[in-house]
């Protein structure tokens, strides 16, 4: 057994370091038609449902181990928004989209605590919790689903009702939100939950619930509070003491913005789009990638970049260019997207990679190292799908 357990080790090791050369050795792929990029990564996202013995999308696939995480309830419900908006824009020609996001959906709400949270973590977590945040965007992957009349029983409806109450309930008079956080993290309060925010934001109009669109606006008022002169937004962290990724900082910039598109409020999409203004000034004039860390007053920390963080602000400069209509924006995301793009692996040895994109560069460096995340994958497809015109709202 000894010996076994050593083989096994010195495979992984063997795997690490051949991982390593692998990464700096890299200089990216080509640029391929961009239907050829959605639809790869659209595969790989399905791949990952697949995989799982459940309904939910699998977390990430580890190279290394060669083995694929469990289902992650918060992450498969906004890949769900991922997977229709694709199929609205023509890339579900058989109904598979449709049909795989239907089976999401009434997956989640197995998962739904009696209260109407939703828990934090994947599948087996020790000790789940609710979770504000993860709530927030399984709420955005329901909305879609009931909005699409993919909900004919009128479970998935339920639940969400039931998601936006809880929600509410817990919500401090500021608007902030000090209750429902999840024990993955560790700073006492997130300005990022804002994007759980846009989901109450998103269902509320939809919808036409008053009180969820009035929660939304509370919290919104909250983040702006905490910004600086220089667009920085204070609790931007995960965990205290730690800056924060620039994908929180995109899940900051991004709730924001919609909250205020959809509500037609002019001071939440000026203070997102300063934000979004200082993130870019430091876009690398070769590459397209952005810092993958932050420290306050917008200064990059570390030598690497986060493809997850390069796809949402790639997301939310689209948008910028669409509420402005300053088009240099339009330039500036598909730069970004670009990066991501010649990083997108189609024929790799290992099928399990084919059609992701690692989740950091590189990748034994930054956030989500040696690691295929599915959200990597998630806002990938929708920086795809913006640059086909599709509008991530």
């Amino acid at each position: 057994m000894t010996e076994l357990v050593g083989d096994i080790l010195k495979g992984r090791m063997f795997r690490a370091v051949q991982y390593r050369l692998e990464e700096r050795r890299f200089q990216g792929g080509e640029i391929r038609p961009l239907s050829e990029h959605i639809e790869a990564v659209i595969e790989w996202l399905l791949r990952a449902q697949t995989v799982t013995p459940d309904d939910g999308v699998a977390a990430s696939y580890n190279p290394l181990t060669r083995t694929w995480a469990s289902s992650y309830p918060e992450t498969t419900g906004y890949i769900i928004c991922s997977l229709l908006r694709a199929a609205d824009a023509g890339f579900d020609p058989t109904g598979k989209l449709r049909d795989a996001s239907r089976r999401m959906g009434l997956w989640l709400t197995t998962t739904q605590f009696d209260n109407g949270a939703f828990p934090s973590g994947t599948v087996g977590s020790p000790n789940p919790q609710p979770a504000l945040f993860n709530a927030g965007q399984i709420l955005k992957g329901f909305t879609d689903l009931v909005d699409r009349g993919l909900d004919p029983s009128g479970e998935i409806a339920e639940s969400a009702a039931r998601t936006v109450g809880w929600m509410i309930a817990i919500q401090d008079p500021d608007g902030c939100w000090r209750k429902g956080i999840s024990n993955l993290t560790t700073a006492p309060v997130h300005a990022y939950n804002v994007r759980a925010a846009w989901g109450l934001a998103r269902y509320g109009h939809r919808f036409n619930y008053a009180p969820a669109l009035d929660a939304a606006v509370a919290n919104a008022r909250w983040v702006c509070s905490q910004q600086k002169t220089d667009g920085w937004f204070e609790h931007m962290n995960f965990d205290s003491g730690i800056p924060p990724l620039t994908h929180t900082v995109a899940y900051t910039i991004q709730g924001l913005m919609e909250i205020g598109a959809i509500v037609h409020d002019q001071e939440f999409i000026e203070r997102s789009i300063e934000a979004t203004r200082a993130v870019f000034r430091h876009q690398n004039a070769d590459t397209g990638e952005l810092p993958g860390q932050w420290a306050g007053g917008w200064q990059p920390v570390g030598e690497w970049t986060s493809n997850t963080g390069n796809a949402q602000m790639a997301i939310s400069a689209h948008r910028a260019a669409t509420l402005t209509g300053e088009k240099e924006w339009h330039d500036k995301a598909f730069r970004a997207t670009s990066f991501c793009r010649r990083l997108q692996e189609f024929d790799h040895p290992d099928p399990s990679r084919r059609g992701a994109v690692r989740g950091s560069f590189p990748g034994h460096l930054g956030y989500g190292r040696f690691w295929y995340m599915n959200w990597t994958q998630k806002f990938f497809l929708d920086a795809l799908l913006c640059e086909a015109g599709v509008e991530i709202i």
